[in-house]
């Protein structure tokens, strides 16, 4: 997916900081910041911690390496706490990191070459040696539509270090290749355009040792990515929207909230990079428990489609200002179909 598998600070510069406690396990009775109150106060950013702090003590056990794993998690912690007490970030920060800690992903010994997945599931890449210090590489990374690719040889600088330098059109494109126990963090130093890639496209990341379909990458929901702040929301949306929930989560790509003084509600809307008009949706949480969803989809024939759910039996026939707002904005004509209405059509172009 899709937001950025790892916070911006660089991971080399964190190793240097000042050292921090390695595991998480947060003492809520001496909560002491923004972060530390956030996540005690949220109880699923308790529940991600203490996760967390478990699979920490077993990645210890499975690693080889457990001095650098030991001081990758202090850096973690450090950007962890970039977040300020927000929680989406925090949700998110936890959920990444989970996946790094996972026994197959900080397992084994060692060695550059071979394939990686990148933690977010959207970037690969492949290392071949091809003399004593050099690597061939190639690089493909996504974001929503756009894509990049990027392929040449990297050059190792000592036993923990890689950097590659793009030659070309790509001659702005640098990237150094940091190794932290069993897997590779990738910095680039400059934007995705200067190596090649499309809009909002980047390579920088941790990437775990195999191939996508052996790598367990993070799978998002909906409360991982703050979009819904309590389990028994999301629960209710789910039953709400049925098989369009995991359509909600992939249209989360790009988001932004705003409130909304008609219903007393946080309207959040999204889209994926690059196919925003097709591949949209629309969330709208009243204060009350009340839910509305717009998902624009394709109905069983391959026909665009926007389809709409509303909690409230008194909407299921009707669309809120915002959401009609929201719809009109993309200026493409579809027939709006009301699910939670027998999925009858409310609007035909």
């Amino acid at each position: 997916m899709r937001l950025s598998p790892r916070l911006a600070l660089p991971l080399a510069a964190a190793l240097a900081a000042v050292a921090a406690p390695a595991a998480a396990g947060i003492d809520c009775a001496k909560a002491a910041n923004r972060n530390e109150q956030a996540i005690c106060a949220d109880p699923l950013l308790r529940q991600r911690d203490g996760e967390l702090d478990a699979a920490y003590a077993a990645a210890r056990k499975a690693s080889d390496y457990r001095g650098e794993l030991k001081k990758d998690q202090q850096a973690w912690l450090r950007e962890r706490d970039r977040c300020d007490g927000q929680v989406r970030c925090l949700r998110m920060a936890y959920v990444g990191r989970l996946t790094e800690l996972k026994p197959a992903a900080v397992s084994g010994k060692f060695d550059w070459s071979g394939e990686w997945t990148r933690s977010d599931g959207t970037a690969t890449l492949s290392l071949k040696p091809v003399g004593e210090d050099r690597y061939e590489l190639e690089l493909q990374a996504s974001s929503g539509a756009n894509t990049g690719l990027l392929s040449g040889r990297a050059r190792k600088a000592g036993d923990s270090e890689m950097t590659f330098k793009g030659q070309g059109d790509n001659a702005r494109c640098e990237l150094t290749f940091h190794r932290f126990h069993r897997q590779i963090q990738i910095e680039q130093q400059h934007t995705g355009s200067d190596c090649g890639a499309g809009v909002g496209v980047f390579f920088s990341g941790r990437y775990l040792p195999g191939l996508p379909a052996a790598v367990a990458t993070t799978h998002w929901t909906l409360l991982d990515l703050g979009v819904v702040l309590k389990p028994e929301d999301d629960a209710r949306l789910r039953a709400l929207v049925g098989e369009d929930y995991d359509a909600l989560v992939e249209r989360m790509d790009v988001t932004d909230t705003r409130a909304d003084a008609e219903l007393k509600a946080q309207v959040t809307s999204g889209y994926v990079r690059g196919v925003a008009v097709t591949m949209r949706a629309l969330l709208i949480q009243a204060d009350d428990g009340r839910q509305w969803a717009a998902v624009r989809g394709e109905d069983k024939r391959g026909h665009a489609e926007l389809r709409y759910y509303s909690s409230d039996p008194a909407w299921t026939g009707k669309l809120p200002a915002a959401l009609d707002a929201w719809a009109d904005g993309y200026q493409e004509q579809v027939p709006v179909r009301a699910m939670s209405a027998g999925g009858r059509v409310l609007a035909q172009p």
